[in-house]
């Protein structure tokens, strides 16, 4: 194991992988296993509940999400199995989204510690079987039934359980066992549209229809085989035959120009390779549109790719380089992490010892002959699986293109054990997370999770603790307390009826959105549950089947169920309870302690065993129950309100007497209330009778100045820990929005505070949602304890930086680029110091004004219920002056060049060797303002001959209409998206897989809106003996464009890259609400909504000399560059800059779930 410490304190047992909180040094995980297979296929085990959702209704209240990065298998099971499920994916209010198991990594992607934000873009961003038809004695309830409700229809499913529907089923008759019993066994219907078959040659294919995102669909080839089917001597071979198969096959280069993407990835039992693709190539002439079908294409290249490989020498050696250079890049200490936890958890079989990325000295002997004699034994039709998911309406034909050479959850007693158990550990979650939250808890987080894992082939259940070293042992036996105390008293029946109902409320909503799931969603769907033998539903069946089982489940077997789960913790120590396979502790070498500095750590097994006999001898007291506030502000009060402040809209600008602004092409709506608050909103239908909202006020980070260093952004986070609004306590707030199906985040930012909403827009969703804010902005509550928990979760972070190689590195190179403004990075122990409460809510609240506020609501509403919920909610929130925020940010500026950290070097000591780098300099600002204020625009010269040849050429060619780039508000950003792109395209053909250099390298740009600047950073991974020519090659690259000029081919891949995810996101809401962000800002006064309804013409009439003209302003010369090494090894230097004399403390990067970083990366 690496010398470098883990995160505070984290221990873990429970039901999914042990997910270790980020940047906490000690983790210890208690997993219990039902199975677990070293063959394939993987036995299907304990059952995911429902079908994807475009985007999750989880019920989060105030969760910061300062810089989180979220984990797409922890978006996907919230938006599977609705709010009350997704407690028991996330722990409550701890601000961090938790991070997936293995099946999700192909979709993630690692942050950059904080260097970049913005990825390239202009704008930031019934049929089945009826189960109540089988119940021959139940007698329905027609509001349980769901049915094809219009718009304007009331919503069907009730909103409240009695207690008696709960305890026992509505019968006409009573019901014997025998005929429940006979019921429950009954299979669950399929999804309708799904298309199941099988090839003479024994290729098993799966297809599913789906229209969104519209012409367009996804083709995964899984072939059966990973490491653990690899020999003694094979160590890594699956993985080297993923690169060489995919990256080799010439057919899929010929789809890079037709706007298809493609990838693979390698884990234990699986090898993928997946192609997203338009239906059919585009071409424009004179005005009409021509094309080709694309899935034989697409077909042909998955076909050369598994069953036709070139094992060339020359490919086998570059992607050898290319795997070496991985496994340095993952080797990093989540790595091990994980692979000491599985170790231990699959002991007794090769899962143990068999890890996708393979062995070093075995990769490096390996000859073309080896490898090709393993593909033969498994790359064959019988032992892979085709799926199809996306706009394929000619399904026969689709099918004849398919002829290439080449514990389930199947009855409703299954489905209704998997109900049982979420609303079981829902109330874990909730108990554990909001309790202690308001008291100091001595834990950082407290997670339960139960969960398959096809990878792995086996149910896991883990419970996992994550605390400050030196709370460890009071951590662990608050967890174990109550999850004792769950066992023996079990949920209360409003816990039940509560999370019962929240569940059935979503999994309407999901019903609803039937149509408007995307396919990429609904293929990782299919094959989850394809794998582990789930019955495949569909949204709508999906409810129906889980309102037939929800009327017979009662509270005693919900506690049954429930207890099973949770024995492997609340019996430990008893001669017949269930061994955990594995109890793993993550600790800290070294911890700091305040006046000593460093010290040696140290956890014995004894003393784990020991913490939680003593937590389980607790005394142990019933939950009482909670009152939960059906609205948070009644009527008459908002009648007081509005007869107070007699809110309405008012003119958008004092020259013009317009109180309404509507842009028929967008359907985008601006309005302005007297108070001074800024309304935009956008009706759509893209997802069914959902809404977001987010609010925006300007300031961020940039206000504080140098005696508030961490202010804003540990006021934020106070806000959020504390919780509560008004007189209601921070559980009633949770327990409103888990009823109401809303999901609420608060974060800040350099530039701007954020509060963004998800609500579901039936029983008065919206409504309650506005009256959240409408709190939130005036009757906000600042707790000391809340701040306590801010400031020493800050300080954790910050303690944390040294001992992650790629936190270490960013943050030594954000210091040096921007002379040392710790307003970019996490603020310093003695900045912390300074904080008090008064100053936090002083520094967030100033920004809380009516004229610096700005918000945007999108979604599936009518005009009237908007702009209703608006005038009550935000009209009446008091009216307020706007501080001049402008002179009140102090100067930021890049460190002028001489000096001596323009290049610098960062030294980790680690038991095995690895490198990063990041390589920054100066940009413009999205609207073309740099540093000092410079408006770019003044220095943009074009000649009227010259625009009107190139729009005239333009026009004889395609028929489309072209707009002068140069003159748009949006130059900068378009051009320079476009720029990323290309050079992007670049890295990666000349650093990566032509130099053999690195594995990863990638460069983002982070362009403000408010702030007059902005900077590029390429992140590269490598080996220390690579890493300064890697470094010198990405200069290279950056610094060529004049050299190797750009063509247009290079150009056209850019746009067509960037217009089809543009094309695909405007089908969701959050994507809107990006897009109407800042549109009447003063702050921002260069956008408007021809930034919006102009952008695909932009990117479209983007000229090479356009993008040549904003690379100008990119500076990437000696004097403007910045570059800092990260280099981990046993004899790794000493750091010689000791510009951070206080950053010799402990902790590491934020990391996902079990298993979760063993996985090898996407190839491409």
């Amino acid at each position: 194991m690496a010398s470098a410490p883990f995160p505070p304190v984290a221990a873990s047992a429970a039901s999914a992988p042990p997910r270790l909180a980020p940047r906490h040094p000690f983790a210890a995980a208690a997993a219990s296993r039902r199975s677990s297979l070293s063959f394939r296929p993987a036995a299907p085990r304990r059952p995911v509940l429902l079908p994807p959702r475009s985007s999750a209704v989880a019920a989060n209240t105030l969760r910061c999400t300062h810089r989180r990065a979220v984990s797409p298998r922890s978006r996907r099971r919230a938006q599977g199995l609705g709010a009350a499920s997704a407690l028991a994916a996330s722990a409550w209010g701890t601000g961090e989204e938790k991070g997936g198991c293995l099946s999700c990594f192909p979709k993630s992607r690692r942050g950059r510690s904080g260097l970049a934000r913005f990825a390239p873009c202009a704008l930031p961003h019934a049929s089945g079987v009826s189960f109540r038809s089988r119940l021959s004695g139940f007698k329905v309830r027609p509001s349980h039934i769901l049915r094809a409700a219009g718009p304007d229809e009331p919503h069907v499913a009730s909103p409240t359980w009695s207690d008696t529907s709960l305890d026992t089923p509505d019968m006409d008759h009573a019901i014997s066992k025998e005929e429940l019993e006979d019921v429950l066994n009954t299979p669950l219907p399929e999804h309708p549209k799904l298309i199941r078959g099988q090839l003479k040659n024994g290729l098993r294919y799966l297809i599913l229809p789906n229209k969104v995102p519209a012409n367009r669909f996804e083709a995964h080839m899984e072939v059966h085989v990973g490491s653990i089917d690899e020999e003694e001597d094979e160590q890594g071979i699956a993985h080297m035959i993923e690169h060489v198969a995919f990256l080799g096959s010439k057919k899929r280069e010929k789809l890079l120009g037709t706007g298809a993407r493609s990838n693979a990835y390698t884990d234990f039992h699986h090898t993928v390779f997946h192609i997203h693709s338009p239906t059919k190539t585009k071409l424009v002439l004179y005005l009409q549109e021509y094309g080709e079908d694309l899935l034989p294409s697409v077909l042909d290249a998955l076909n050369e790719i598994a069953f036709h490989p070139k094992f060339s020498s020359s490919r086998v050696e570059k992607e050898r380089r290319a795997i070496l250079s991985e496994l340095q890049m993952m080797n990093t200490i989540e790595y091990r992490v994980d692979c000491q936890l599985l170790q231990h958890l699959h002991s007794e079989n090769k899962l143990s010892n068999r890890f996708p990325i393979g062995l070093e000295e075995q990769i490096h002997k390996w000859d073309p002959d080896k490898i090709r004699r393993f593909h033969e034994r498994w790359y064959y039709p019988a032992n892979t699986t085709l799926y199809l998911v996306g706009e394929i309406d000619d399904i026969p034909r689709a099918v004849r293109e398919i002829e290439i050479p080449v514990s389930k959850v199947q009855t409703y007693k299954d489905l209704r054990s998997v109900l049982m158990k979420r609303i079981f550990l829902s109330a874990l979650h909730f108990r554990i997370n909001t309790r202690y939250k308001s008291s100091n808890p001595p834990f950082t987080s407290v997670e339960l999770d139960h969960s398959d894992s096809g990878r792995e082939g086996c149910t896991v259940t883990t419970l996992t603790v994550t605390a400050e070293p030196q709370n460890w042992r009071s951590a662990i036996k608050v967890a174990v307390h109550e999850v004792r105390r769950l066992k023996e008293f079990g949920v209360t029946m409003g816990e039940m009826t509560r999370y019962m109902d929240a569940l059935i409320k979503d999994s309407e909503q999901l019903a609803m959105m039937i149509d408007s799931v995307p396919s990429v969603d609904n293929l990782d769907f299919i094959m989850e549950s394809d794998a582990l033998g789930h019955t495949v539903m569909d949204q709508l069946q999906g409810h129906e089947s889980l309102l037939g089982v929800a009327e017979t489940v009662t509270l005693e077997e919900v506690n049954t169920v429930g207890a099973e789960v949770l024995e492997f913790i609340s019996d430990f120590g008893k001669p017949n309870a269930p061994l955990p396979a594995a109890i793993v502790a993550c600790v800290p070498r070294m911890v700091h302690v305040d006046g000593v500095g460093e010290t040696e750590f140290e956890i014995y097994p004894e003393e784990i065993t020991e913490a939680i006999k003593s937590g389980l001898e607790e005394p142990i007291y019933p939950e009482p129950e909670l009152e939960v506030p059906k609205e948070l502000i009644t009527q008459s009060e908002l009648d007081e309100l509005k007869l107070q402040h007699k809110p309405s809209f008012v003119p958008l600008t004092k020259e013009e007497n317009v109180v309404k602004v509507f842009d028929s092409e967008t359907g985008i709506a601006q309005r302005r209330l007297s108070n001074g608050i800024s309304v935009n909103y956008k009706i759509t239908q893209n997802e069914a009778r959902v809404g977001v909202m987010r609010l925006i006020v300007g300031g961020g980070r940039a206000t504080e100045d140098s005696e508030s260093k961490g202010s804003v952004i540990v006021g934020v986070r106070t806000l959020s820990e504390g919780g509560c609004v008004g007189n209601f306590s921070r559980e009633q707030v949770e327990l409103f929005c888990v009823n109401n199906l809303i999901n609420c985040s608060l974060e800040s930012n350099e530039e701007f505070i954020f509060m963004e909403f998800r609500f579901a827009l039936r029983d008065n969703g919206m409504r309650a949602a506005f009256q959240l804010l409408h709190m939130v902005l005036e009757h906000n509550v600042w707790l000391e304890d809340a701040f306590d928990r801010a400031t020493q979760l800050y300080l954790s972070y910050y303690r944390s930086i040294p001992k992650s190689l790629e936190r270490s590195t960013a943050h030594k190179l954000m210091l040096a680029m921007l002379n040392h403004d710790e307003r970019f990075v996490e603020p310093s122990p003695h900045s912390l110091q300074k904080l008090t409460l008064q100053s936090v809510k002083d520094a967030v609240m100033n920004q809380f004004v009516g004229g610096n506020m700005e918000v945007s609501i999108v979604g599936d509403f009518t005009e009237e219920e908007v702009e209703s919920c608006v005038l009550d909610y935000l009209g009446t929130v008091r009216a307020a002056s706007s501080p001049n925020t402008e002179e009140r940010i102090e100067k930021i500026s890049f460190r002028p060049f001489p000096s001596d950290v323009h290049f610098q070097q960062v030294y980790i000591k680690d038991t095995d060797e690895r490198a990063c780098a990041y390589i920054a300099g100066p940009a413009p600002n999205r609207w073309g303002f740099a540093t000092e204020g410079n408006d770019l625009f003044n220095v943009i010269q074009r000649s009227d001959a010259d625009a009107e040849i190139s729009e005239q050429v333009n026009l004889d060619l395609t028929g489309k209409r072209r707009i002068d780039v140069r003159s748009h508000p949006l130059f900068f950003g378009i051009t320079l998206s476009l720029l990323a792109e290309i050079i992007n395209s670049r890295l990666f053909t000349t650093v990566r897989d032509s130099m053999g250099l690195t594995y990863d390298v990638s460069l983002e740009l982070n362009l403000f809106d408010k702030l007059d600047l902005g900077w590029y950073v390429i992140a590269v991974t490598s080996t220390p003996s690579k890493v300064h020519k890697a470094v010198d090659a990405c200069k290279g690259v950056l610094r060529g464009l004049h050299s190797s000029r750009i063509v247009e081919r290079e150009l056209d891949r850019a746009k067509r890259t960037l217009l089809m995810k543009h094309e695909a996101e405007m089908k969701t809401n959050a994507y809107w609400l990006g897009l109407l962000a800042h549109l009447q800002s003063s702050s921002v006064p260069r956008k408007d909504v021809s930034c919006i309804k102009e952008l695909t013409t932009l990117y479209e009439s983007a000229t090479i000399e356009d993008l040549y003209l904003a690379y100008e302003h990119l500076k990437v010369d000696d004097s403007s560059l910045f570059a800092c090494i990260g280099i981990a090894g046993a004899e790794a230097g000493e750091d010689t800059n000791d510009e951070e004399p206080d950053m010799d403390l402990h902790g590491m990067a934020p990391m996902g779930g079990r298993g979760f970083s063993t996985m090898t990366r996407p190839t491409t």
